[in-house]
């Protein structure tokens, strides 16, 4: 056996581990005796007053196992135990009960066949005992009184073995009914033999899940708690999860892991309103999580009857009028949307976008099969676009639309599309070469969705909107203004005459 290379500062311990919560180190007595063959562990807190009335705490940690196989372990840290090679046991640093020694005023394990204790002054000292059964670790520690409630608090909330008469200050800690328990393939640590190397590994695990006893749930480690969590279940691994030291927090891949387990089973008991919170969520996101779990989130998240918000405003102000939902895609996370898409969410878009007939690709007229009112037409929507969004819009002239779409025009990206087939080349007709209202209202009636219109709106207040804008524009700017500038001046050739400039 080399000789050790390390010595250990009791000081420097302590300050690692003063500023705890006290049953963070008690839990870990707690963890021991539940790792042996004992049938009973009993926690006792009472206050103490030390000297000039300092107040203290003393702590009482009883079993009736075995005892300890090697006294050394008593004031050894990191020494190998078999315990690192059984994944369905706690211990694996060996350091748990020195932990609240080295915070100690002075504290004492009694074991079979010795005695180790360790005096205010320091050092320790390791005596011949007569107990033939059960270990007890004592302490007393620098802890206010009030400490105690807290820390009861937090051991009774632990999930002990069914075999095991636990009590916390003379109260029994009574085994809590399941909800539901299932096996997953999570990730733990163990090591290939004594003395070897911890390795990471996946196996299965049976999973317990109770309803919570606080506020919020915890997750456990085969009764011992670890951390709060965000769902509504306390959540026990009956294998060793992976954790530092302190055995007070997993990772966050850990937790979605859970999150996903625990989602499997209890998805039909989610109410309408958790079917939002953040892990379900990562539940959804995650890849263990099955397609048939993640349709009943979404139909409890966003309900039957809805279609995710797409560019096509139109499209969306359909899916409105025919009484769907239209979600906004940035209220789903990108990988929460991918799946629920998988699972059958469509776009309004692709459920009452613009239907084509040719090849799925818009028919678009070519330059020379507009006529002199259509190109009137889109000369006319690019000026209005420029003097009342602030920009010149793209017009195209479309057609072949597939049977029940009924449109006469889109607007989208800042491009405007007639729909031809639907409103008839006699539509786009300008008698003298000037504007009409209907002309104004449809063409208004898109621009509108231009900014701050992505909440779609009945039709019946769209159309309204257009056709009060149709005449408010008439009446601000007169009829024939839109041919100044650069514009032919309106004459009985103004016709030809602006047909061949767009030429």
């Amino acid at each position: 056996m080399p000789k050790a290379r390390f010595d250990v500062s009791t000081e420097g311990m302590a300050g690692l581990h003063g500023g705890r919560p006290l049953w963070s180190l008690v839990k870990e007595l707690v963890a021991n005796s539940w790792d042996e063959d004992t049938t009973m562990c009993e926690v006792i807190l009472s206050p103490i007053l030390g000297p000039k009335g300092e107040e203290r705490l003393g702590i009482f940690v009883e079993d009736d196992g075995p005892g300890f196989k090697d006294i050394n372990d008593a004031f050894t840290l990191m020494a190998p135990t078999h315990k690192r090679e059984e994944a369905e046991v706690r211990g694996r640093f060996n350091i748990g009960e020195k932990e609240i020694l080295s915070i100690a005023v002075e504290g004492k394990v009694e074991t079979v066949g010795k005695t180790v204790h360790f005096p205010e002054e320091g050092g320790r000292t390791v005596t011949d005992t007569k107990r033939k059964k059960g270990t007890i670790v004592s302490a007393v520690v620098k802890r206010p009184h009030h400490e105690i409630e807290t820390t009861v608090t937090a051991l009774r909330g632990f999930l002990p073995p069914r075999h095991i008469d636990y009590r916390v200050n003379l109260e029994k800690v009574e085994n809590r009914e399941l909800l539901a328990e299932t096996v997953g393939r999570l990730r733990t640590i163990i090591a290939g033999g004594l003395g070897k190397h911890l390795e990471y590994s996946y196996r299965k695990s049976r999973i317990d899940i109770y309803e919570p006893r606080g506020e919020t749930g915890h997750i456990f480690e085969m009764g011992i708690t670890i951390q709060p969590i965000e769902m509504p279940y306390d959540v026990d691994i009956q294998q060793k999860v992976p954790m530092p030291p302190n055995r007070d927090t997993v990772t966050s891949q850990y937790l979605q892991s859970i999150y996903a387990e625990v989602l499997k089973v209890m998805v039909d008991e989610l109410a309408e309103e958790q079917a939002s919170e953040s892990w379900v969520q990562q539940g959804v996101e995650d890849k263990r999580t099955p397609d048939d779990v993640v349709k009943k989130v979404m139909d409890k998240k966003l309900g039957e009857n809805v279609v995710l918000w797409s560019s096509d405003t139109y499209a969306n102000e359909m899916a409105h009028d025919d009484g769907m939902d239209v979600v906004q895609p940035r209220t789903l996370s990108k990988i929460e949307r991918e799946r629920f898409k998988r699972v059958g969410l469509q776009s309004a878009q692709s459920s009452y976008g613009l239907k084509t007939s040719l090849n799925g690709e818009f028919k678009i007229y070519g330059d020379g099969e507009l006529s002199d009112g259509m190109r009137l037409v889109g000369q006319y929507t690019k000026w209005l676009s420029t003097q009342l969004l602030g920009f010149e819009c793209a017009v195209r002239f479309v057609g072949k639309v597939g049977m029940g779409d009924n449109r006469a025009a889109q607007y989208g990206s800042r491009t405007l599309d007639f729909v031809v087939d639907r409103l008839g080349k006699k539509w786009f007709e300008m008698p003298e070469g000037q504007p009409m209202i209907k002309h104004t209202e449809l063409i208004i009636h898109e621009l509108a969705h231009e900014g701050g219109s992505k909440t779609p709106h009945t039709g019946e207040y769209v159309h309204r909107l257009a056709e009060l804008g149709a005449m408010a524009t008439h009446l601000a700017t007169g009829r024939n203004e839109w041919w100044s500038g650069s514009m032919l001046e309106p004459t009985s050739q103004t016709v030809q005459g602006l047909s061949g400039e767009l030429a």
